[in-house]
């Protein structure tokens, strides 16, 4: 879950009378078919990584950023945004990048530390997202600082996981700067959300 919430993503409803509603037939719109797509390609991923097969591995990881960007994208395009999709969407990036930077822990030098300090910030922000679901009955959606913070961890564990020692402890640092940063931005809405 994301902390930020857009009103004119709710249907042309203000917050306080936008009800959320997730539909049995949601699953099927396009944009969630994608997303589960998405979902499908993690054991394939870390199946070819374990084996150090990266050819494939790298194919699967491209149709994970491709269903990514494209998901959203219909998703607008298509008229096809739903309150399901707007809980899947994170659930599954946040998976993803749990399970790829706890393979990079145990099998690419990726740091400890940063492990940690990842995974508790998702888990802080599902937390929060799911207490803003429960209070105000509402899906927060992404904000800037979330989806260039998913971006740049994403290309961090890449690169730990291709061994380019060159720049890896780089993006490392600018990933713990992106990811205060995200930390703060979020705060902060969350705080003027719940009680501003």
């Amino acid at each position: 879950m994301r902390l930020y919430v857009e009103p004119d993503n709710h249907r042309g409803m203000s917050l306080q009378n936008y009800q959320m509603e997730i539909k049995k037939t949601d699953i099927f719109l396009i944009p969630n078919l994608l997303t589960i797509l998405r979902l499908l390609t993690y054991p394939f991923i870390f199946y070819f990584l374990k084996k150090e097969d990266l050819i494939p591995a790298v194919i699967f990881m491209g149709l994970t950023v491709a269903t990514d960007l494209l998901d959203g994208f219909l998703a607008r395009t298509l008229n096809q945004v739903s309150d399901l999709g707007k809980i899947i969407d994170p659930l599954v990036d946040k998976l993803g990048i749990g399970i790829f930077i706890v393979y990079a822990t145990l099998y690419k030098g990726f740091p400890v530390w940063a492990c940690v300090l990842v995974i508790v910030k998702e888990a802080l922000m599902l937390v929060a997202g799911l207490f803003i679901i429960r209070k105000r009955k509402i899906v927060p959606v992404s904000a800037f600082w979330g989806k260039l913070n998913a971006l740049v961890w994403g290309g961090v564990v890449l690169f730990y996981i291709l061994e380019l020692n060159s720049i890896k402890e780089i993006f490392l640092g600018i990933g713990v700067v992106v990811l205060l940063l995200t930390v703060l931005s979020y705060g902060r809405m969350f705080v003027k959300f719940m009680w501003g």
